[in-house]
């Protein structure tokens, strides 16, 4: 049975190799291979032979079985949710020792300042960008939550999230939470179980 595969090393085909022989170079998810049971050339990210390759190296492209479920990324982000509750407390603290803002005592209270209630919103916002825009951009790739999880999160390729894509979506997830969360709910329709915002961003969340 031919097992040899071939590669287009400057548009010039080299081979024939093994897997094994593949699997000790410096593949990348875009290498052309042509693989011994196709008559094309395909990338190196559409042959699912490769994907423990890849996924050594920690890239994990999203497939149809590893996307992570609706009840992950709930769990995921009820953590998320207290750290960033958290983290906001400590922000709002800062603000009324600076006298920006009122000590509010009541919920009461707080009601008869919607200037304050603005901010508070803006806070948790700003907080969650930054949050989530940082752990999604650093090796984790994505939040504390994810990480308790086992998710992460990537873009088409399977590799972590540049800083200005984590923040695109990042900003996507504030604007879903403020439209009464809303954004999630196409989780449970699109093809690749994708939120508003990992529309937004060309973001997938899988399953490690």
């Amino acid at each position: 049975m031919n097992n040899q595969y071939y590669i287009l090393v400057d548009n010039e085909q080299s081979g024939p190799f093994s897997y094994d022989e593949l699997t000790e170079m410096d593949l990348d998810v875009h290498t052309r291979i042509l693989s011994p049971l196709a008559e094309s050339w395909q990338d190196a990210c559409d042959l699912p032979e490769f994907y423990p390759y890849f996924e050594s190296r920690g890239i994990y492209l999203p497939t149809g079985d590893n996307l992570a479920s609706f009840g992950w990324r709930f769990l995921a982000w009820i953590f998320d949710y207290l750290v960033v509750s958290y983290l906001t407390s400590f922000v709002v603290k800062v603000l009324a020792l600076q006298k920006i803002i009122p000590v509010i005592q009541s919920y009461e209270a707080l009601i008869k300042e919607p200037r304050v209630l603005l901010i508070l919103q803006l806070s948790f916002s700003l907080t969650l960008i930054l949050y989530n825009s940082i752990c999604e951009a650093s090796p984790m790739k994505g939040s504390l939550g994810k990480k308790l999880c086992r998710i992460v999160v990537v873009d088409i390729d399977g590799m972590r999230l540049g800083y200005l894509n984590a923040l695109l979506r990042s900003v996507g997830k504030a604007v879903s939470i403020l439209i009464l969360y809303t954004g999630f709910l196409s989780i449970f329709f699109s093809e690749h179980r994708q939120a508003l915002h990992d529309m937004l961003a060309k973001t997938y969340v899988v399953k490690l």
